[in-house]
């Protein structure tokens, strides 16, 4: 799991352009880990996640809406 920070380092592009691109829809939203509130809770991304995102863009995985494991299907072809 990794910080916004992190994944924003990890894909290339900083902390705000990250959040932004989140709040579009280019990235999956964070999982919200601790903390009883919105503002006390850690935003945490899934490496994986943000991999198949990128996959699913490149044209190296094609997201299924019916059942989701297409992609997971096609992952596991590639690794």
């Amino acid at each position: 799991m990794l910080s916004r920070d992190q994944a924003a380092r990890y894909v290339g592009v900083s902390p705000g352009q990250f959040a932004k691109e989140v709040e579009e829809g280019r990235w999956p939203e964070p999982e919200r880990r601790g903390g009883a509130g919105r503002r006390t809770a850690r935003l945490l991304w899934d490496r994986l996640l943000l991999d198949r995102r990128q996959d699913e863009r490149s044209g190296l995985v094609q997201h299924s809406s019916t059942t989701g494991m297409a992609g997971a299907d096609e992952w596991a072809r590639w690794s």
